[in-house]
């Protein structure tokens, strides 16, 4: 039984995480913003009770990132995977991702979120993931975010640069955490169909999406820190 710590997991593929590590017998603690708002995840605290930790996280505040951390350590005297996975599409409250519409606040807000976020949630949480025998982390990044891939498209420039950052960011932080033995990975869940904005169209479902991705993580080791891969386990272009 793993101890996994979810952020993001309200909706989407964070709780499709949830869902499915729970399936697997791991004890799972589901945070996001507002995680008592949501009905998927108290119909899940009512099936998986003791397995399910619920528990209030802003990855952008510092303030909540320290009570997350003070309340996980009451329960829980390890982490064995940490999965990055809360995110935002866009910084304002409508798309303006193009030239002569760009706003500096809206690059504040969501290279907070999607890329220095993931990793002060490393970097508070390591205490409890040095103690694991087996810890991963997994930012979950976007194939968005690969620049070798960027041929024919412009636009875009705070997403897919936030997603290039943490590429960076968890590469940076494997070389750093590798004497550690932790494994740190970016990995591109596919173009799913979620509530983000613009996957109306996409191929893949949550479901289809995080069973491979699972199966990915649980074959990682050492020998994959610092890898960009997809969810067939394929690497992806930086």
């Amino acid at each position: 039984m793993k101890r996994i710590l979810i952020t993001g997991s309200s909706r989407g593929l964070g709780l499709e995480f949830v869902k499915q590590f729970l399936e697997k017998n791991n004890r799972v603690i589901a945070s996001s913003r507002n995680p008592h708002k949501y009905q998927d995840l108290k119909e899940l605290k009512d099936r998986y009770e003791d397995n399910l930790i619920i528990t209030e996280l802003d990855v952008s505040k510092e303030e909540s990132r320290n009570t997350a951390f003070e309340n996980i350590t009451n329960q829980f005297d390890k982490i064995d995977l940490l999965i990055n996975n809360a995110g935002i599409r866009f910084g304002g409250e409508k798309y303006s991702d193009t030239l002569g519409k760009l706003h500096k606040e809206d690059f504040n807000k969501i290279f907070i979120v999607n890329s220095a976020a993931p990793l002060l949630m490393v970097e508070k949480f390591l205490p409890l993931l040095e103690t694991s025998d087996k810890p991963v982390v997994i930012n979950i990044s976007s194939s968005s975010g690969s620049i070798a891939r960027r041929l024919k498209k412009g636009g875009g420039f705070s997403y897919s640069s936030s997603k290039a950052a943490l590429n960076m960011i968890t590469k940076a932080l494997s070389v750093e955490l590798m004497d550690r033995s932790i494994v740190i990975v970016s990995l591109h869940p596919g173009w799913v169909k979620t509530t983000m904005e613009y996957t109306e169209n996409a191929p893949l479902l949550p479901t289809e999406s995080v069973k491979n991705m699972i199966e990915v993580i649980e074959s990682l080791d050492m020998k994959d820190t610092g890898k960009f891969i997809d969810w067939q386990g394929n690497e992806m272009p930086w």
